[in-house]
């Protein structure tokens, strides 16, 4: 098996390969392309057709790489034209998914129990007949300027400007999470985080405050509550729900993983904010667990998991997939140079910071550093001396699905 990797470059209309042979082989003498086949000596290295793409040979570049692979294989990149236009607009490209809108629980319209994802707790009082209503972009507020232009009084807008709270017998569904009224949730079902909570100071900051919540029969994180005092004691106003914590009971048919809704923050935070630096910060431990840039919102890429050092992974089958390609840091060693490039982006106001259950953030790595492997070993690193905020950074990917 040839170990192979290509990116399909739409802005050219190219597939850029890379593919790595021992060295006696010559790439440039032995390939040949046709029908959609690339083979090295009559040995078939990959047949794009299972993949739907179209190539041609017309013209074709191949050229050797100066690496050499840790095995003794050299790698080379190949050009090829791509004969069908790219379908992602570029309209579409910053555009995401949605996962679990009020559309898709309102097609089936019988009752659902909202349950922990880890143990299967009921968290939702499934008897209420629900309203079920969107909610709007998690940046609304701060996009209010766009929405009015001008205004004849101060105070005209004031009473639209107000935050949106819960509401007794209504499922407001955002982007990542559900915000459900604390009379639609089942007695002692859900606890505050212990550790977040102890953190959390009541005589500074606003009059309430979203604290991290946990299933109260696992102790896994489901979502946050927003608290007052009241009395001298804290009262409970609202609950999120993040959809990547729980399960709908009648399942959908559609399951999406923590990296799907990634992607939605990724996406709408970085086209609110102007930004492509972000911060994935855990909640109950509040450390930095990995620093990501997003590089390239929208890219296909093809591969056989032949440059992955496992071989159970390795697989002539052709994989294509539509990611975002990143350029990310593994914070979780913490480092020298790992806490002088986080103090960096720290002290750069572009940096946004994202803030997730420390379980799923720790997957969330584990799945970066899982996505490294595709590629050959010398294109695993990012570290240009005029990059000065990506110093020994690693490419990975995230699966952005359609």
């Amino acid at each position: 098996m040839i170990p192979f990797y290509a990116e399909e470059l739409g802005n050219i209309n190219a597939l850029r390969i890379t593919l790595s042979v021992p060295p006696t082989c010559d790439v440039a003498k032995t390939i040949e392309v046709k029908n959609n086949v690339l083979t090295l000596d009559g040995i078939t290295v990959a047949d794009l057709s299972s993949v739907n793409v179209q190539i041609s040979a017309d013209n074709l570049v191949v050229t050797r790489a100066t690496e050499t692979s840790e095995d003794g294989l050299l790698p080379w990149e190949i050009k090829l034209s791509l004969l069908q236009r790219s379908k992602i607009l570029k309209s579409e490209q910053t555009e995401v998914k949605e996962w679990w809108t009020s559309k898709q629980l309102l097609k089936q319209p019988q009752q659902r129990q909202f349950q922990c994802k880890h143990c299967s707790q009921v968290l939702v009082d499934a008897s209420t007949d629900f309203k079920i209503k969107d909610l709007p972009s998690e940046h609304w507020y701060e996009l209010i300027e766009c929405w009015i232009c001008h205004e004849t009084k101060p105070e005209e807008h004031r009473t639209r400007m107000k935050p949106i709270l819960s509401r007794a017998d209504v499922i407001l569904v955002g982007t990542t999470y559900f915000l459900i009224h604390p009379e639609n949730i089942k007695a002692d079902s859900i606890e505050v985080d212990p550790i977040v909570a102890k953190r959390v100071n009541w005589e500074r900051g606003t009059l309430t405050k979203w604290i991290a919540i946990n299933c109260s029969y696992c102790k896994n994180a489901i979502g946050e509550g927003q608290y007052c005092i009241e009395n001298n004691e804290e009262q409970l106003l609202a609950v999120k729900l993040y959809k990547y914590c729980i399960q709908l009971q009648p399942t959908l048919v559609e399951q999406p993983t923590f990296t799907d809704f990634l992607v939605s923050d990724l996406v709408n935070t970085a086209k609110t904010h102007a930004t492509h630096r972000f911060l994935i910060q855990g909640q109950q431990s509040q450390h930095a667990f990995v620093l990501i840039w997003l590089f390239n919102w929208d890219i296909n890429i093809i591969h056989n998991n032949g440059y992955s050092n496992d071989d159970c992974c390795k697989d002539d089958k052709l994989s294509r997939e539509r990611v975002i390609k990143v350029i990310y840091l593994d914070c979780r060693k913490e480092d020298e140079d790992s806490k002088k490039c986080l103090k960096l982006w720290l002290n750069d106001k572009s940096t946004d910071h994202l803030i997730y259950p420390d379980r799923v953030c720790d997957e969330l790595v584990n799945e970066l550093n899982q996505s490294n492997l595709i590629l050959p070993f010398y294109m695993r690193k990012m570290n240009h001396p005029a990059m000065i905020f990506t110093p020994n950074f690693s490419i990975g990917f995230i699966k952005k699905k359609t």
